[in-house]
């Protein structure tokens, strides 16, 4: 049996022991509230067609946390049409993860284009090492 650690509480900074979350028990039960007001906004049938920015409003639940209740799956965001948040690199509305499908792809290859290039310039030097050594070598057998 693991005892709880303690840990700064991710929203107000203060010391408590961590044992289910990373929020202190007054965050986390101010978090539990919002997210019931925010659930009980969107069981309306005329607010389906909700933005986050018209949920925020309604319910004074910022955006930055409803968009956490759909990143964390709390808030199925595939149900509402018009629920999302933005793309973290270009703005679009996504429902899910941190970036959109085409700048997730445009990231990856990126990286895999900046990690080819940098395997072949260690290829360059590694050639250039060992040519370097083998010259050095025969100078030193000829004694020169």
């Amino acid at each position: 049996m693991q005892s709880a650690q303690l840990d700064n509480c991710r929203i107000c900074g203060r010391l408590f022991l961590k044992q289910h979350t990373d929020y202190c028990l007054e965050c986390y039960k101010e978090m539990e509230l919002d997210f019931d007001r925010v659930k009980l906004f969107l069981k309306s049938e005329q607010n389906r067609d909700a933005t986050v920015e018209k949920v925020s409003m309604c319910t004074t639940v910022s955006a930055k946390r409803i968009a956490h209740f759909i990143r964390e799956g709390r808030i199925y965001a595939e149900d509402f049409p018009n629920l999302g948040y933005p793309c973290a690199y270009c703005g679009k509305l996504i429902k899910k993860q941190i970036l959109c499908n085409s700048c997730f792809d445009h990231l990856s290859f990126d990286i895999s284009h900046s990690l080819e290039k940098e395997e072949y310039v260690n290829q360059i030097l590694k050639n250039q090492r060992s040519s370097l050594k083998e010259s050095h070598y025969w100078r030193l057998k000829q004694g020169k």
